[in-house]
């Protein structure tokens, strides 16, 4: 697999999914969490913003240097909202959903990154 390939998927998967949490945020958190509580709307618009400017990265400069640092930062991503869950239970589901899509995405930035 090429790395502008796996690029190419990864926007198509992930900087829709920012797009989507950009342009309608309280679908995407039904769709994916059910009826949990909602966090608050400009804080899913943010995690979306950040995961479409993520995923423009990749897309424009797919390397080593730059899937890795999307993986540190998903992985980062991941522990924050772990953390969340714990401190605003309310927002358990939510934050949990968006740690494992973080996980997922890591994973996928780890494994598309060429050994050196």
């Amino acid at each position: 697999m090429s790395l502008r390939g796996a690029a190419l998927r990864r926007f198509a998967v992930l900087g829709g999914l920012g797009a989507a949490m950009l342009a309608r945020p309280r679908d995407v958190v039904r769709t994916m969490c059910g009826d949990a509580p909602m966090p608050p709307v400009v804080l899913v618009r943010v995690l979306g913003a950040r995961q479409l400017v993520q995923e423009l990265v990749v897309l424009a400069a797919p390397s080593r240097r730059v899937l890795v640092g999307a993986a540190a930062t998903d992985v980062m991503h991941a522990v924050s909202m772990v953390a969340a869950a714990l401190v605003w239970p309310e927002y358990r589901r939510p934050a949990l959903t968006s740690a494992s899509v973080a996980t997922g995405s890591a994973g996928s930035a780890a494994a598309a990154a060429p050994s050196r």
